[in-house]
C-alpha cells in the first residue's frame, strides 16, 4: 500500500521533509517499519509536520498511537499520553519504577502487536524533551522489541532544551537507522507564498519587509499575519495587501512571551541588554556594557543561542535571529532604563571593531554630523512622532496623543526611518537621546554606568 506523494498545503517549504514522512509510511506499510527523528527551534513547524504525518497515516488505514507529554509537571511519564498503545497499562501519574519497566514494555508491545495484526501502526511522540528518565529508557528499549514489524515511529523534540537523556536517545535511534530531519527557517519565496495564502492577496513591499523580521519562523510569521489582519493593520483590495501599521500585533507578543519564559532570569536580562547593542555585536561588547568578565557570559549566552533567539554570524559575534524579537524585547524595557542603556551602549560600542568592520547585518554608526543633518530634514510632524516613539509610545498611543490615525503615524514613522537611516524603534530611541544631548550641550555624557543600568533593569523586569 503506497502512500500518495502529494503533501498537505499547510506544509509549504517542507517538500523534502514530507518526502521523508512518505518514505517512513511506505516502509511501515510494506512491513519493514522505520524511525524518523524531527528536531528544530521553537515555532519552526515540528508539530505541524507531525500532525500532517498522523493525518496521512490515518487516511491510509494506519492504527495511530500518540503521546503529548505536558511540560509541567516534568514527572509525568511520556507513556501517560500513549493511549492507543498502552490501554491504561502505563497511565500512572508518576514515573514507572525501573523494576517494573520490563513488564510494562511487554504489555505495551503486546498492545501494539494487537494493532499490528490489523495493519501498519504509526507511533508519534511530541515534545520528547519533556519526557522523564524512565520514559526515555523505555523508548530506548521498545523499538528493539518491535524490530521488523510494520511500525513507523516519529519522535519530535525542541532544540535548546538541554536534555542529555533525549540527546542520547536520538543518538541511539540514529544507530538503529533512524532518519533525522532538522527543520530550518522558511526561505523568502516561501514566506511570500505563506503571506498570500493567509491574506489571500499579494503583499506590498512594506509588508514583505516587516515579515522579514520573523526570519522564516512559521509560528512567528503566522502570528504576525493573523495579528495584522485581526487588528486592521493591513488593507486588502484588488488582490493586494497593503501594510497600514507596522506596530507589532498582540499575537506576536504572545508568541514571544512563551519563548522568553523558557529562559533563565539571567539569560532573559542579558537578552534585554543585547537588544540595545548594534544589530551584530561581539560577546565582549556585551561584557563591557555590563562590566562583567566575558567568561561569566558563556553559560547564559549559550542558553540564548540554543533557544534560537541569538545566532552566531562570526567568531564571538552574535545577532538576533528575529528582528521582531529584538524590537519586542527592547520595547518591554521601561523607558528610563531604555534611555540609560541606549546612551551607555552607544558611548562604549562606538569604539567596537564589530561596529566598523562591515560584517553581515552590521549597520554603520551614524556620526553626530549625519545625525544633525537627518534631524534637520524632518518636518515638524515627523519630529513630533519620532519624539513620542522614542519615549516608548506605540503607534496607537502616539496617534491618540496627536489626534491622528495610526496609519498617519506609521506613514510619518517610515519617513523618519528613511531620513535618519535607521530601521528600528531601538535605533531611533538611541539617536533621539543623542540629539537631546547635543542640543543641551551635553554630548558624550554617559547617562548611567553599566552596572547601574543593569541593576535598574533587573529591578524593573
Amino acid at each position: 500500500m503506497a502512500v500518495g506523494p502529494v503533501g498537505p498545503a499547510r506544509l509549504r517549504g517542507r517538500a523534502r521533509e514530507w518526502e521523508s514522512v512518505l518514505g517512513l509510511l511506505d516502509s511501515a506499510a510494506i512491513g519493514r517499519g522505520g524511525i524518523m527523528l524531527v528536531d528544530g527551534a521553537p515555532g519552526i513547524g515540528k508539530t505541524r509536520l507531525l500532525t500532517a504525518a498522523e493525518d496521512s497515516a490515518t487516511d491510509h488505514g494506519f492504527s495511530l498511537a500518540r503521546a503529548r507529554p505536558a511540560e509541567v509537571p516534568q514527572e509525568a511519564p511520556l507513556f501517560a499520553g500513549l493511549e492507543s498503545a498502552s490501554h491504561g497499562v502505563l497511565e500512572g501519574r508518576t514515573p514507572v519504577p525501573r523494576t517494573d519497566l520490563d513488564a510494562c514494555l511487554e504489555k505495551a508491545a503486546s498492545r501494539v502487536g494487537e494493532r499490528m495484526a490489523r495493519g501498519p501502526t504509526l507511533i508519534t511522540l511530541d515534545d520528547l524533551q519533556c519526557a522523564d528518565e524512565t520514559t526515555v529508557a523505555a523508548m530506548r528499549a521498545l523499538p528493539a522489541r518491535l524490530a521488523g514489524q510494520p511500525v513507523g515511529w516519529v519522535l519530535v523534540r525542541r532544540w535548546g532544551a538541554g536534555d542529555p537523556a533525549a540527546d542520547r536517545l536520538f543518538e541511539d535511534w540514529q544507530q538503529l537507522g533512524a532518519v533525522r530531519v532538522e527543520l530550518g527557517p522558511l526561505p523568502p519565496d516561501v514566506v511570500a507564498d505563506v503571506i498570500s495564502d493567509i491574506l489571500r492577496a499579494q503583499p506590498d513591499l512594506d509588508l514583505l519587509s516587516l515579515a522579514k523580521g520573523a526570519a522564516g519562523n512559521p509560528q512567528l510569521l503566522v502570528a504576525l499575519l493573523d495579528g495584522l489582519r485581526d487588528e486592521g493593520a493591513v488593507a486588502i483590495a484588488g488582490g493586494r495587501a497593503r501594510l497600514i501599521s507596522g506596530q507589532s500585533p498582540q499575537r506576536v507578543e504572545e508568541v514571544i512571551d512563551v519563548w522568553l519564559e523558557r529562559l533563565s532570569p539571567v539569560a532573559h536580562n542579558l537578552l534585554e541588554i543585547a537588544a540595545f547593542l548594534e544589530p551584530s555585536f561581539a560577546v565582549g561588547d556585551l561584557a563591557e556594557v555590563l562590566g562583567w568578565p566575558a567568561e561569566r557570559l558563556l553559560a547564559p549566552v549559550r542558553e540564548i543561542v540554543a533557544s534560537d533567539l541569538l545566532t552566531s554570524v562570526g567568531k564571538d559575534v552574535l545577532t538576533f535571529q528575529h528582528d521582531l524579537v529584538r524590537q519586542s524585547v527592547a520595547q518591554r524595557v521601561p523607558a528610563a532604563v531604555r534611555s540609560a542603556l541606549c546612551s551607555q551602549s552607544r558611548g562604549r560600542l562606538s569604539r567596537s571593531p564589530v561596529a566598523s568592520t562591515g560584517s553581515r547585518r552590521t549597520e554603520a554608526l551614524t556620526s553626530p554630523k549625519q545625525t544633525r543633518a537627518g534631524w534637520d530634514r524632518l518636518t515638524d510632524s515627523e519630529r513630533t512622532v519620532a519624539g513620542l516613539v522614542a519615549q516608548g509610545l506605540t503607534n496607537r498611543e502616539a496617534a491618540k496623543r496627536l489626534f491622528l490615525s495610526p496609519h498617519t503615524v506609521s506613514f510619518h514613522l517610515r519617513k523618519v526611518y528613511r531620513k535618519l537611516g535607521v530601521s528600528s524603534r531601538v535605533e531611533l530611541t538611541r539617536l533621539s537621546i543623542e540629539q537631546e544631548q547635543i542640543r543641551a550641550g551635553r554630548a558624550g555624557v554617559v547617562a548611567a554606568t553599566p552596572v547601574t543600568a543593569y541593576a535598574s533593569l533587573r529591578r524593573s523586569s
